[in-house]
Formats: C-alpha cells, sequence, structure tokens
C-alpha cells in the first residue's frame, strides 16, 4: 500500500493509503469533512468515492494503448503510473501529495507549469519505446477515455487532440458534423468546437481546453454524489431516459446550475439528433470555480460516436444490412424526450438543409458501406 494525501489546490482532504495494483483505497483520516464534501466524500460513502475518483484520475482500463504505455513505464496498472506523478489533472483541481512534503500547488500545477510535451508525442507517433524516457506527470495520464490522445500547448491556449480509430478518419466526420450540429442549435457558451487535423500522418481531432485555470469539471458521476444521488441514475451508453434526465435536472438544480430543464434539454436533444450512442456519466457535468463555488453547466464536448459510429456490440455494418434495425434505434433515441422540459431555446428552422451537410461530408468517405450516407441523412 502507498500513503498519499489527497489535496485540492493546498487544501488539505484527505490521508489514504492506495495499493496500486488493484486501486483498493482505505482512507486513513478525513483532515477537514468540509474539504472533504468538495470531492463527494462522506463517512459512510469515503473509500468507495474515493476509490472511483482515484480510478478517474488514471488512463481508462478501456483505453487503446494502455497496455503500451504502462510497458514502457514499467508500471502494473493506471493508478500505479498515476501514483507516480502527482495524480494532476487538466480538469480538476485535486492531485496527490507525499504525507508531509511541503509541495504547493502553484509549483507543478499545469496551469502554471510547463508538462513534457514528448509524451504526446510519442502515444500520437505510436513511438511507445520513447517513453521511458519521460515523466509520467502529464495531462495524458489522468485523461479518461479509450482513444488514444494527447494535450498540446501553444503559449496560454491549451487542445485536446484524439488520434482516429479509423485508418481514414471516417469516424472523425461523424465528430466535426456533431460540433457543427451544435454551432446551428446554441450559443457559444454551449459547447466546445471540434476540428480536425492531422499529427504525425494520423487524422485526429482538436477541441480547446473548456476550462479556466480557477475552474473544475464536475462529471456526472460526482455531480450525482455531491448531490446525494445515487451514480446509476447517470446518463450511461445503454441509452438516454426519461428518468436519468429528470434526475440530472434535479442534481443541476440542486448544485446551483441556473436554467437546469434547458440545458438537460439541449443535452437530450443533441444526443438524439446525432445520433449518439456513446454518453455517459464522463461526457457531461458542471463546471466549478474553485475560489467562489461559482457554477454553471458544462458545455457538450464530447463527439465521439455521433451520426452512425456506434460502440459496443452495434456496428455501422449492422446497422445499414439492417435498416430497420437502425429506424428502431432512431426511434428509441427521439423517445425519451419530454414535452414539460425547458425547450425555448430551440428552434427548428435552423435545421432545414443539414441533411445536405450530411451528405456532403460522408459522400467522399469510400471506406463506408454503399447505402450509409442515405440511411444517415433518413435518420436524422
Amino acid at each position: 500500500m502507498i500513503r498519499r494525501t489527497l489535496m485540492q489546490r493546498d487544501r488539505e482532504l484527505v490521508d489514504f493509503e492506495v495499493e496500486p495494483a488493484t486501486g483498493e483505497v482505505n482512507i486513513i483520516d478525513t483532515v477537514s469533512d468540509d474539504f472533504a464534501a468538495s470531492a463527494g466524500l462522506t463517512r459512510q460513502n469515503g473509500n468507495r468515492v474515493l476509490a472511483k475518483l482515484v480510478e478517474r484520475r488514471a488512463i481508462s482500463p478501456i483505453r487503446e494503448d494502455k497496455g503500451d504505455v504502462l510497458a514502457a513505464f514499467g508500471a502494473e496498472s493506471p493508478v500505479d503510473l498515476a501514483l507516480r506523478g502527482h495524480g494532476l489533472s487538466l480538469s480538476d483541481q485535486f492531485w496527490y501529495r507525499v504525507p508531509g512534503s511541503a509541495e504547493r500547488w502553484e509549483d507543478i500545477n499545469f496551469f502554471d507549469n510547463e508538462w513534457d510535451p514528448e509524451f504526446g508525442a510519442a502515444v500520437l507517433s505510436g513511438d511507445y519505446a520513447s517513453l521511458a524516457a519521460c515523466s509520467p506527470d502529464v495531462p495524458e495520464v489522468t485523461t479518461s477515455g479509450h482513444t488514444v490522445k494527447a494535450w498540446e500547448r501553444d503559449g496560454d491556449n491549451i487542445s485536446l487532440v484524439k488520434a482516429a480509430i479509423y485508418f481514414d478518419g471516417s469516424e472523425l466526420v461523424g465528430a466535426k458534423l456533431a460540433s457543427d450540429l451544435c454551432t446551428e442549435l446554441f450559443d457559444e457558451s454551449c459547447y466546445v468546437p471540434m476540428d480536425i487535423v492531422e499529427r504525425y500522418s494520423r487524422p485526429c481531432s482538436i477541441s480547446p481546453l473548456m476550462l479556466g485555470a480557477d475552474e473544475e469539471l464536475i462529471d456526472g458521476n460526482r455531480l450525482f454524489a455531491m448531490v446525494g444521488l445515487p451514480e446509476n441514475l447517470g446518463l450511461n451508453g445503454d441509452g438516454v431516459t426519461v428518468e436519468t434526465c429528470d434526475a440530472s435536472i434535479g442534481a443541476y438544480a440542486a448544485f446551483g446550475v441556473e436554467n437546469a430543464s434547458a440545458h438537460v434539454a439541449r443535452l437530450a436533444c443533441f444526443s438524439s439528433l446525432a445520433l449518439l450512442m456513446d454518453f455517459n456519466p464522463g461526457n457531461f457535468g458542471a463546471i466549478r470555480r474553485v475560489d467562489s463555488s461559482e457554477c454553471r453547466a458544462a458545455p457538450i464536448f464530447d463527439y465521439d460516436g455521433s451520426f452512425g459510429f456506434p460502440f459496443k456490440n452495434l456496428s455501422i455494418w449492422d446497422l445499414c444490412e439492417n435498416p430497420l434495425l437502425a429506424q428502431l434505434l432512431c426511434a428509441q433515441r427521439f423517445s425519451f424526450l419530454k414535452p414539460s422540459w425547458d425547450w425555448s431555446w430551440y428552434d427548428p428552422r435552423v435545421l432545414e438543409g443539414f441533411e445536405d451537410r450530411i451528405v456532403e461530408a460522408f459522400t467522399p468517405v469510400r471506406s463506408l458501406p454503399s447505402n450509409f450516407t442515405e440511411l444517415i441523412t433518413r435518420l436524422f
């Protein structure tokens, strides 16, 4: 077991022990109940919630290149790798400190200090052997998700670059369409823009960091925990429901987010129109200023799986070979929208002609089934 202190900036929250191989956690001492509450911890759920927090601030267990990354560092698990640094993230203000250490937030955080850019270059280029010479104290180590990704910095501008799964980047076409759909539906504050770039001869998506140095993302799981709701109410990859959306509205409202109903309606509407299959508690949440606790809804920021690129056991070819299945899936995707939610922001006229943009975007992609473009356009 390794002992660490969970910090929020320069405030000590919890002393705990963690087993690097398994992520098993045992809280030794709660320094302050008030501070611990900022992580959704209580005396009753402390070990369980802290274990989930520790797990989420490490490379995802389903990340495509997890084995290559861990092997390069000789790490036995993602948690082990994160513990070799400070467990720092660009998403929140938590980090790990060795008990008794005098390290300060201002000296180690990613906003005020540089990190090793060679780590991101190695994973995007596929040169995993060179990772052994890189520092593991980088934001890539604490960024969730299944795709190969890296953080890029240009002065004060920080962006997330995610490598395409398919060799021709065909799934990025759907993701870019989803981002474009947001520009038609929403104000700029409601979504994070995405574009397509090339890195090391491979297509990638790129999106700007949506947080400032004094803000943190409260993801769906943590949001529910902090307002006393069970995490299994969170939106998940099995489909969005009226119950989960209503629970999300209640959680946002309890957290102090204004216009909660309108925000959830936007999330649900976008998810349906973009045929988004990968919608889970990591893809929505609230943004909070650490110094003042002022809250706002997190903008829409993850477009993976949009417009006909489902995950799990349902493939593009399944949809195209069985159009009836696709139609039933589409009907289910729209069935949970609730008229009583706040739809004052919605103007259906902005969608006129978007079918033509779908056709224009997908027609050049030759790796897709011949009827894919027509089917996706019809479902939209």
